[in-house]
């Protein structure tokens, strides 16, 4: 029945455009870069088209499950830990009056740090214990960052220092006293990153 139905329609088509053919302009196929039929392949008979790509299974993406608190705890200090390293390392050089380039330097080690570790704790599944400090500290570093790119561009001290006070208010620490009480670490301690 469905090949008497092709065939029937087959040969409309031909009546169609061979009466349509005597009494107007002639009709062309569209060529192949503007059809939107599906490509028809050599070894096919004319008019046939490719068969229909096989259906391909949609990846199952799996949810991670948050860390525990243990995991989250030390997951936290291995994230956090550049950069302090690098806070550290700037204010001890702006402690000793360093030159210039050197502060330059180490504040672009800052920024570069900073965004890591937002783009670390952004990633990460939290428990929800801490999640919304975690959230609370990627949004200071994010805040911090545009400072810290200023210290690093700034042509004096005295510019820096500027920039300096907008980056560490910017850059509120505040969470990261929560987290480290909630997961049970030990309060920063700047020798720890010295």
């Amino acid at each position: 029945m469905r090949q008497m139905l092709a065939v029937v329609g087959v040969l409309g088509l031909v009546c169609v455009a061979g009466c349509g053919a005597d009494e107007g302009p002639a009709v062309t196929a569209p060529s192949p870069a503007s059809s939107s039929a599906p490509p028809v392949t050599p070894s096919e008979p004319a008019g046939a088209y490719a068969p229909p790509s096989p259906v391909r299974s949609v990846p199952v993406v799996r949810a991670t499950p948050p860390l525990t608190l243990a995991a989250a705890g030390q997951k936290y200090l291995a994230i956090t830990r550049p950069y302090n390293v690098a806070l550290e390392s700037f204010e001890k050089a702006a402690n000793e009056n360093m030159s210039l380039s050197t502060l330059q330097n180490r504040a672009k080690a800052v920024a570069a740090t900073n965004l890591a570790e937002y783009s670390a704790l952004r990633s990460t599944v939290w428990p929800a214990r801490v999640s919304t400090q975690m959230r609370a500290l990627a949004k200071a570093d994010a805040a911090a960052r545009p400072h810290w790119l200023q210290v690093a561009a700034s042509d004096s001290k005295s510019e820096m220092a500027g920039h300096l006070e907008l980056a560490m208010t910017a850059g509120s620490k505040a969470p990261s006293a929560q987290i480290r009480q909630l997961l049970g670490l030990p309060k920063y301690d700047e020798k720890d990153y010295s």
